[in-house]
């Protein structure tokens, strides 16, 4: 790496500017950085919310619950699914791994509950949230005043509300606690049937003339005229006008309902320190600026409080927190800054020294700002804290590199190879040490859950600040160097003053007497001219490692010496002492105080009451005491009372959030508040929760899982555990979801009955909602307003008496079964007058009849005379008698007249004959016509009773106990379900730092207690969070010690040496441990960053040492002189490097200031005291381990090279004697 020294050293002018723009860009992102408190995150959940008015917890819980849980359990990747099903109502959570694609997996989610609308009851809601911190508001906001709530709420509305949407990154702000109205159309259900009114087109029709419709334009000759179709209803009796289309033709909405305006109550009431408010909630954008977004808000704010005569109190603001923790974070970075430069200062006497190592502290920080402007981070008490604490080991490599180039130099001048040679000599191991510790982070990217989420963006700062801080030692500093320490520095006489003492040690007189005191000579005796001459200086050629364990020690060198040789003389005991040290500090342990992020230490609190009552003026009676207790404690700026409306079935309880004033200690006051509040009576039960709202999750309550499928056994075991464990150490509170049994009204349906009429439960259900609640079917544009328009049944009362006169809509059913009957009544009356009309018209058709009978038999009779005066003619003779002429004209004359009289005879008959035949024809014509008329008399009288049932008939109304019973009955208010089975949990808290001991106690009450077969167990909350994050953490430990290991393969080349060096790390949890015992810190989320930061940290000393000493081998000292002058030569940087790191930590460890204290001081706490006791050690122990090591090897290298000494002279003396032995014979010959 010193090719980036030579080159910077031959460039100083273009790396100037280089750092000049560095410095201008790092500027620049400080302040383009978009704060906030905590990293994004983005937990893999997703909440869905289901509401079905009107509907019981089981029927909701099979109706609706079970099918959502049973769609969603089948999305691929989900892990839980956990639901909450109560009167009307269901939450269900789904979980899933941590790396599946989110979007996707929602998208999923939602389109497996949208699949399922069509099978629930109808007016079935359901909303599908995504589990992200994007739904924290930015504020929450309460507004008062001492005039007309009414008028000020929509002062509000029109006011505030629009101007606050337009604060940039607002996404949306809602108004909570205001009184509205709404439209009622109370229908009159006797005309609704009279007039046939179809009372779903309300809705449509309603919207559809809510406003006036474009219909282009005209030419006039005044210009263009716009067309608009209809007018905008205004007023009531506008709505009263309007027509509605029925079978019968048009009616007005007032023939059948009456129209009224409405007020609709807050579904809270809120109140601020005891006065009527309403509540503002500011939701942001995605990714906008918080803090910009409350300077937005709090500005419009002041300008709109003068005019509405309002107060506006904050209830949640992010802003003021970020910005005092970022504040603190800051000064507590500055004074780490100050104490890193004293330690330098201390240790280098010299300013110019100083002042170069320092640069690299600002430098480093604005490259890391320059990283995470590009890498898309913001700036959190997160991110902050790792810069603070990357302060003061961002400049170890300049230290080092300074202390080296100072060391070396002498008293001459510095040259350009002189300051490269400086610098090779350290590069690879700064760059082995900053290389090592930057890998310890690089498992950080591979653990899941909240721990990942929130310290991915920690590592991300101290890895850039790190790798930046390497890259300043290696150019800025060497350029700084031939700058500014081109002089002598003064103390060099001091140093040489106090050095004149080892001259007469190292002489040869007095070399028996240090070896007795245990210190070897520094100097051998024919070097003692050397030692009291000048050092060679740079401007020459540079002095080697061998020369440079001739030098004089130095005060410091000489107080740690004795101690260092003391323990090479006894390494068994050395080590047996450390190993001692080690497992006595380890079998604390158990007694280190655990919890998972600890409190932020919000300057809020929320206390939550139960009352005993949940009516809503028992609620408000309720709150009134506990809001003047409150008032009363110091430290106390405002009370927010949100009082929420109750809902059947579900608990109610009442939310006092505290805003304390500036300076005010929330331990203090949150003991105040709990005495205060203590034993208030008929209060019911009241919880104290520290309000860390911003923490999305990471809360410090351990949530104890019952699950089964006998909700008995459930009960049991719930209430066995709570009483178990509500005086169990470590345990602050228990509270159990299992609440006792509520009354319900059941409508129990004769399904038969009901059946035949036509109804069934959805059908009845509906009908008592809209009599009860009224439906919404639409809105409305109105006086400005949007109101919701409900039209509903009135006169329902909610007892169940009353419930069971609630009239039911009429069935098609009810309404053919009374067509029916009416037509029958009517062909009943029409067929007893087609009776009288039939016998009537059946005496005029038999007078008919007989009639022309009787005329029949005048004709038959006729015609019985006529034959027979045709016979008798027939056989009369022709006159005159024979003999006459046949031919005679008498006789002819004679013929011709008996011939026309036997004719007009026989025309005669044969009228006759037609006359019967014709009276025959009429008699039976007029008996068919009466049986025809009398069919098609039925036939037209069925068809007109018929068509007039069909017309005038519609069917009765009949009331709901008809066809059921109402009765009143007890039913669990909730059922919590999970993975398909019943769950009930037991919320425990824990006492502060005490997570371990209340999960201990956990499943000692659940091994002690005698519980119910067929209940199993599961902990939850912050006991599981912190077991996924301590367990991925000891992993991720594990992977970096593996990663440091290769990293120091890699740069020694061996084995040996980089397993020497991990040594130093179980003695830096020695001091991580003691640190947090000594300071009652628990052991978090927090804590174990910084064990594996240390990690890195304290192998980085023992590789500066390590590589020296090998240096110092490989220059041709021996094994002995390499490590005692090498742990001396490289004593002082380890020890600024350690101290530097230390003081600069030592302000966030006290939590000075207060700032993200929770994150910075056991994080702080952890690598100061590892790395106080991994320094010592490695200055002691990683000599006698590295000789131990070494010695044993070199011994193993003597005795095989001692082997190998003797096989060559036995070979050599073989090839002698054979030499010899062919001379005596070639002597013999």
């Amino acid at each position: 790496m010193s090719f980036l020294t030579r080159s910077s050293l031959k460039n100083r002018l273009i790396l100037s500017l280089a750092t000049l723009a560095i410095v201008a860009l790092g500027l620049i992102s400080m302040g383009s950085l978009k704060q906030e408190l905590m990293p994004s995150l983005q937990a893999p959940m997703a909440y869905i919310s289901a509401q079905s008015q009107g509907l019981a917890p089981e029927e909701m819980a099979s109706s609706v619950t079970e099918p959502v849980e049973q769609a969603v359990r089948a999305v691929p990747g989900v892990t839980s699914v956990t639901s909450t099903t109560s009167s009307g109502g269901a939450q269900i959570l789904v979980e899933w791994s941590f790396g599946e694609n989110d979007e996707e997996t929602l998208r999923t989610i939602r389109s497996a509950t949208e699949s399922l609308k069509p099978s629930f009851p109808s007016g079935t809601e359901v909303v599908v949230a995504s589990g992200g911190a994007g739904d924290i508001p930015a504020m929450v906001l309460s507004a008062g005043t001492s005039g007309d709530q009414e008028a000020f709420g929509d002062a509000l509305q029109q006011t505030v509300v629009p101007a606050l949407k337009g604060v940039p990154g607002v996404r949306d702000v809602t108004l909570a606690g205001q009184e509205t109205q709404r439209i009622t159309i109370d229908l009159r259900p006797a005309d609704v049937t009279r007039l046939k009114v179809e009372t779903s087109t309300l809705g449509p029709l309603l919207e559809s003339h809510g406003a006036a419709l474009p219909a282009g334009q005209a030419d006039s000759t005044e210009g263009p005229l716009s067309i608009t179709v209809g007018s905008r209803l205004a007023t009531l009796e506008d709505i009263q006008a309007l027509s509605v289309p029925t079978p019968d033709g048009a009616v007005t909405v007032a023939d059948f309902a009456d129209v009224t305006i409405e007020k609709v109550p807050a579904q809270t009431i809120s109140r601020v320190n005891g006065n009527p408010s309403l509540t503002l909630q500011v939701m942001p954008s995605q990714g906008a600026n918080v803090v910009d977004i409350s300077h937005g808000v709090n500005a419009e704010l002041d300008r709109l409080a003068p005019i509405l005569k309002a107060d506006f109190v904050t209830i949640f603001d992010q802003a003021p927190y970020i910005e005092q923790s970022i504040h603190d974070l800051s000064v507590e970075g500055g004074l780490g800054l100050l104490f890193a430069v004293l330690v330098i200062l201390a240790f280098l006497r010299s300013w110019r020294s100083t002042v170069i190592a320092a640069v690299s502290i600002p430098l480093s920080l604005l490259i890391t700002l320059v990283g995470l402007w590009w890498s898309g981070n913001t700036l959190n008490i997160l991110t902050l804290g790792a810069l603070t604490i990357a302060i003061g080991r961002v400049v170890d490599d300049s230290i080092v590199v300074i202390e080296n180039i100072s060391r070396r130099r002498g008293d001459g001048p510095l040259t350009v190879d002189g300051i490269v040679a400086s610098v090779r000599q350290v590069a690879g191991a700064i760059t082995a040490s900053t290389l090592t510790t930057v890998a310890v982070f690089l498992p950080i990217a591979f653990v899941s859950g909240i721990a990942g989420q929130l310290f991915r963006p920690f590592a991300v700062t101290v890895s850039i600040a790190l790798l930046a801080s390497l890259v300043v030692s290696l150019t800025i500093v060497p350029v700084l160097a031939s700058w500014f320490l081109n002089k002598a520095p003064k103390h060099r006489a001091a140093d040489a003053e106090t050095a004149h003492p080892a001259d007469s040690e190292t002489s040869p007189d007095a070399a028996p007497a240090l070896e007795a005191e245990g210190t070897t000579a520094v100097l051998a005796t024919p070097a003692a001219a050397a030692a009291a001459a000048p050092a060679p200086t740079l401007a020459s050629e540079a002095p080697s490692e061998l020369d440079e364990i001739h030098t004089a020690p130095d005060r410091l060198q000489r107080t740690f010496m004795p101690a260092l040789n003391a323990t090479r003389r006894h390494p068994v005991i050395t080590l047996v002492a450390s190993g001692l040290l080690l497992v006595a500090t380890l079998g604390m342990t158990p007694f280190i105080q655990t919890d998972f992020l600890g409190s932020s230490g919000q300057a809020s609190l929320q206390v939550v009451q139960t009352p005993p009552k949940e009516s809503t003026a028992d609620l408000v009676a309720a709150a009134e005491p506990v809001e003047k207790t409150l008032g009363k404690i110091t430290g106390i700026a405002d009370i927010t009372t949100s009082i929420p409306i109750p809902t059947p079935g579900t608990p109610t309880s009442i939310t006092y959030d505290l805003r304390l004033k500036d300076g005010a200690e929330v331990a203090e006051v949150e003991s105040k508040v709990e005495k205060a509040l203590d034993g208030l009576p008929d209060s019911g039960e009241i919880e104290l929760a520290s309000q860390d709202a911003s923490l999305a999750g990471a809360g410090d309550g351990i949530d104890l899982a019952i699950q089964g499928n006998d909700p008995a056994a459930l009960r049991t075991a719930s209430d066995l555990l709570e009483k178990q464990l509500a005086d169990a150490d470590g345990v602050r509170s228990v509270k159990s979801e299992l609440a006792g049994e509520q009354p319900v009204l059941r409508v129990k349906v004769d399904e038969p009955l009901a059946a035949r009429l036509g109804f069934d439960r959805a059908m009845i259900a509906k009908a008592v909602q809209e009599a009860l609640a009224g439906t919404t079917v639409g809105t409305l544009m109105f006086e400005g307003q949007e109101r919701d328009i409900v039209v509903r049944t009135p006169g329902a009362e909610r007892t169940a008496d009353k419930i069971g006169e609630i009239l039911l809509p009429v069935t098609p059913q009810q309404t053919a079964e009374a067509q029916k009957a009416a037509s029958d009544a009517l062909k009943a009356k029409a067929d007893a007058k087609a009776n009288e009309a039939k016998i009537k018209a059946e005496n005029e058709l038999n007078s008919q009849i007989n009639t022309a009978t009787k005329q029949r038999a005048e004709l038959a009779g006729q015609i019985g005379a006529l034959n027979r005066q045709l016979a008798e003619l027939s056989a009369a003779p022709i006159v005159p008698a024979d003999p006459l002429d046949p031919n005679d004209e008498a006789v002819l004359k004679a013929q011709t007249e008996r011939a026309e009289q036997l004719s007009a005879l026989q025309g005669a008959i044969e009228g006759a004959q037609s006359g019967v035949k014709a009276a025959d024809e009429q008699i039976k014509a007029l008996r068919q016509g009466r049986t025809d008329a009398a069919a098609q008399q039925v036939e037209a009288e069925a068809a007109e009773a018929e068509a007039k049932a069909a017309t005038e008939v519609t069917g009765t109304a009949i009331p709901l106990a008809a066809i059921a019973t109402v009765e009143e009955e007890l039913t669990a208010p909730t059922i919590t379900r999970a993975e398909g089975e019943r769950q009930v949990t037991l919320t425990v808290t824990p006492e502060k730092g005490g997570l371990a001991a209340a999960s201990r106690a956990i499943d000692k009450a659940i091994a002690e207690t005698d519980l119910p077969a067929g209940v199993t167990f599961e902990q939850g909350g912050a006991s599981a969070q912190q077991d996924e994050a301590f367990s991925q953490l000891g992993l991720a430990m594990l992977a970096a010690i593996v990663l440091v290991l290769l990293v120091m393969v890699a740069t020694f080349r061996n084995f040996r040496g980089p397993l020497v060096l991990l040594i130093s790390i179980p003695f830096a949890a020695t001091g991580a441990i003691l640190g947090l015992l000594l300071t009652g810190t628990p052991m978090g989320l927090p804590a174990l960053i910084g064990l594996l930061m240390l990690i890195g940290i304290v192998v980085t000393n023992a590789i500066v040492l390590m590589d020296f000493v090998n240096r110092l081998r490989e220059a041709g000292a021996n094994l002995d002189e390499a490590v005692e002058h090498g742990t001396r030569l490289r004593l002082r940087p380890i020890l600024m490097t350690a101290a530097a790191t230390i003081f600069a930590l030592v302000p966030m460890s006290l939590g000075l200031t207060g700032g993200g204290v929770f994150i910075s001081k056991p994080l702080a706490i952890v690598v100061i005291g590892g790395l106080v006791s991994s320094t010592l050690l490695t200055l002691v122990l990683v000599p006698v381990l590295y000789t131990l090591v070494e010695r044993s090897r070199d011994r193993r290298i003597a005795k095989r090279a001692e082997r190998r000494v003797r096989r060559e002279e036995r070979r050599a003396a073989s090839s002698e004697a054979s030499t010899d032995i062919f001379e005596v014979a070639a002597d013999r010959e």
